[in-house]
């Protein structure tokens, strides 16, 4: 079987050793993906939970159109987020994302992310027709 990966921008792909996607025949992985900035250095929306979820979905689809792929073909997500008690936020964002197509999902609250103005980390796979 033939794998295809994506790559981004994001400072810890080279250090830790992952790709942000990766495609085996059908099935889709997406590794977690927290809300970093277009220069994958920094985090977007700091303190803003809808925001970040936000920017999280967005990064995810970008990688899912490399596999092409799309929003459409995502069956389960995972959000990891350091505050449980905000998950309308970002709840809203997985929401507005998603509309009809609604995956399975999960949400768990962790200790800390890799960046301590992180509030949440996606991670989701998908399907490809």
């Amino acid at each position: 079987m033939a794998f295809q990966r994506v790559f981004s921008r994001a400072v810890w792909e080279e250090k830790v050793g992952y790709c942000r996607a990766l495609k085996a025949g059908t099935n889709i992985f997406v590794t977690g993906t927290a809300p970093v900035d277009e220069s994958g250095k920094g985090v977007h929306a700091p303190g803003d939970g809808y925001a970040q979820a936000k920017r999280c979905l967005e990064l995810i689809e970008r990688a899912l159109v490399q596999l092409g792929a799309s929003r459409k073909n995502v069956v389960r997500t995972r959000m990891f987020v350091t505050d449980i008690s905000r998950w309308a936020e970002y709840g809203r964002a997985h929401a507005e994302f998603f509309g009809a197509d609604k995956p399975t999902t999960t949400m768990v609250e962790v200790k800390a992310l890799i960046d301590p103005k992180m509030l949440i980390e996606i991670e989701v796979d998908a399907v490809a027709e």
